[in-house]
């Protein structure tokens, strides 16, 4: 009788450890988890950022390739062909 309630808080321990690990490698999963979602929420972030940066990017070499632009940059930088006449406005 005496080794079997010995041999029972032997078992009782050795589960308890177990269980006691288990708890501790779950708490370090979730942990891990939680960092894991914060780094997925800035990379998702910055690739809004990115994404707009490129709309911004893409609208300026619209604006700047339109004939408006090159006409007015043109003016304002005194260029022009051979054989224009160049307006100068008052």
């Amino acid at each position: 009788m005496k080794t079997n309630t010995k041999n029972m808080k032997i078992v009782l321990a050795s589960l308890l450890g177990l269980i006691l690990l288990l708890i501790i490698a779950l708490l370090a999963n979730l942990f891990s988890i939680a960092g894991a979602n914060a780094r997925a929420r800035d990379a998702e972030n910055q690739l809004q950022i990115a994404l707009w940066q490129a709309e911004q990017n893409r609208l300026e070499i619209e604006y700047r390739s339109s004939t408006e632009f090159i006409d007015r940059y043109a003016r304002e930088n005194n260029m022009h062909q051979d054989g224009e006449t160049v307006f100068a406005g008052r």
